[in-house]
């Protein structure tokens, strides 16, 4: 049985994750339609070589380290903001909040950006270290915090970014 973290899913994921994470570390002099035009294109391509993962992952219990510093994730949130300036906020009736409350919560693209940043940042310098046991960790918490809240962060962003990039064209 092949093992997960050197299927070809798996890797195709770091490869993805890896321009996700670069393009957004260096975007800085993207113009709105641009960015999102290239975020249209990465974020489903993440999507896609997360939900086809090998189901054999499985949870060693192991030490992962994090990579990603308050101080990278501040940096890429305000590439992303800086961007999108007045169409970074946007209303949300996904989040946990809304079931507390009868009003849409407001969200940011660039936080939920930022939040996948940091699950996709740390994955690929996991791998980058090449350590088997912090590899299959590092990819069974990145599938776990997927099911549980970037996943949704991801495609609020996505559909956010959508409109954005469409009313653009408009103008």
């Amino acid at each position: 049985m092949e093992n997960p973290i050197y299927h070809t899913t798996t890797l195709e994921l770091i490869r993805v994750s890896q321009a996700y994470c670069q393009y957004l570390e260096t975007c800085t002099e993207q113009n709105k339609p641009d960015f999102c035009q290239t975020l249209l294109a990465l974020l489903p391509m993440v999507y896609i070589k997360i939900i086809t993962l090998p189901k054999s992952i499985e949870n060693l219990d192991a030490y992962v380290q994090p990579y990603v510093t308050e101080d990278s994730y501040n940096a890429v949130r305000k590439n992303v903001s800086d961007i999108l300036r007045e169409d970074d906020d946007f209303l949300d009736v996904q989040v946990v909040e809304y079931k507390y409350s009868d009003q849409p919560v407001l969200c940011t693209v660039s936080e939920y950006l930022a939040d996948v940043y940091q699950e996709l940042r740390n994955l690929v310098e996991t791998f980058r270290d090449g350590h088997e046991e912090a590899m299959t960790q590092s990819l069974f918490d990145t599938l776990e915090e997927f099911r549980l809240t970037w996943g949704d962060k991801l495609l609020a962003a996505l559909r956010t970014l959508h409109i954005i990039y469409n009313a653009e064209k408009e103008v």
